[in-house]
């Protein structure tokens, strides 16, 4: 484990205890004294004051990454370079150009690359996509997805040279990897943003709106913010042909679903319950049970580095265009 920030401390670890087949045996950070710390609550046997001692301790067969952008892609390649498989949070790196050298240095190693984005393995959306594939909401041709919080968690995500960008790069890539998803192989074709700063002072955007249009015709948008004063978002929508859906997994949890032609004036709801417990409820113990399978198993993976390249290649177009006014031909 390198790093031992808020999301180690509240999400990952945690997460890696609920999984036989995962022992987190090594913790480097920046910071000793946090990985100290989390090292006497977890029980990790050894801590490193530096990454570069913890990917050459031959125990460590993968490195789990939770840093900074900033420091994705050297991390990343100083564990291939020692034989190790790689976890990488999102988003892959704090550029396209990081991103796609860590893509290239994985397939040169022969090592795997993982994309720790956990909106595929959200119980509910899950299910609302094999809802999709049934044809339960006919072809679909919109889909909206919107995530947001009040603040940071730390400095460092609006300081532009650690974390590459604001809201797009950190909450956006969410809503782009449901978009993605939900139309299937559909390649991307164009892409407009438009982005401010409101409410914080501060580099980067607090606030963006991006929209995507994908080639099978699907309009895609995602909304997303560090700016919504005194609450949480995190919705997700489908629009088909048949019926229309709503998953909000922080106040209504359950898959909402109206079907039925508009003549008919809508039709009947649906409601799909999940489970409570958030680390399944927010699909990260699903998602690392997936990499564990990968690593043991030789599965293919959900959500490689490939995965996370695409959805950089997308916040680079969103960057694109907010900066040049205008729409970004893919």
């Amino acid at each position: 484990m390198v790093g031992a920030g808020f999301w180690a401390d509240l999400v990952q670890l945690p997460v890696f205890q609920k999984i036989p087949g995962f022992e987190v045996i090594a913790i480097a950070s920046g910071k000793v004294e946090n990985a100290r710390n989390a090292a006497a609550k977890f029980g990790i046997r050894k801590v490193y004051d530096s990454y570069g001692e913890l990917v050459r301790d031959p125990g460590v067969q993968v490195v789990n990454i939770c840093v900074p952008n900033v420091l994705h892609k050297e991390i990343a390649l100083a564990a291939f370079r020692e034989g190790k498989d790689v976890i990488c949070i999102k988003p892959l790196a704090h550029n396209l150009a990081a991103a796609t050298e860590m893509v290239h240095a994985a397939a040169e190693s022969g090592r795997r690359l993982f994309y720790a984005e956990n909106v595929t393995f959200i119980p509910a959306l899950a299910r609302a996509k094999e809802m999709v594939t049934s044809g339960l909401y006919g072809d679909l041709f919109r889909l909206k997805a919107c995530e947001g919080i009040g603040r940071t968690h730390a400095n460092w995500f609006s300081d532009p040279a650690q974390s590459g960008g604001g809201c797009i790069i950190d909450m956006a890539v969410h809503g782009l990897s449901f978009l993605q998803w939900m139309a299937g192989d559909s390649r991307p074709v164009r892409v407009s943003a438009e982005a401010g700063t409101f409410v914080h002072q501060q580099e980067v955007e607090d606030t963006s709106v991006i929209t995507i249009r994908f080639e099978n015709g699907i309009i895609g948008q995602t909304e997303d913010s560090w700016s919504l004063t005194g609450g949480f978002d995190s919705r997700f929508e489908l629009f088909g042909t048949k019926g229309h859906a709503l998953i909000d997994l922080l106040y209504g949890h359950p898959i909402r679903s109206a079907l039925g032609g508009a003549i008919e004036g809508g039709g009947s709801l649906l409601h799909h319950h999940a489970v409570d417990d958030h680390c399944v409820k927010d699909g990260h113990l699903a998602m690392f049970t997936h990499f564990l399978d990968c690593l043991t198993q030789d599965k293919p993976c959900r959500s490689d580095g490939a995965s996370g390249l695409r959805i950089l290649e997308l916040v680079d177009a969103a960057y694109r265009s907010v900066q040049g006014s205008r729409t970004v031909e893919l």
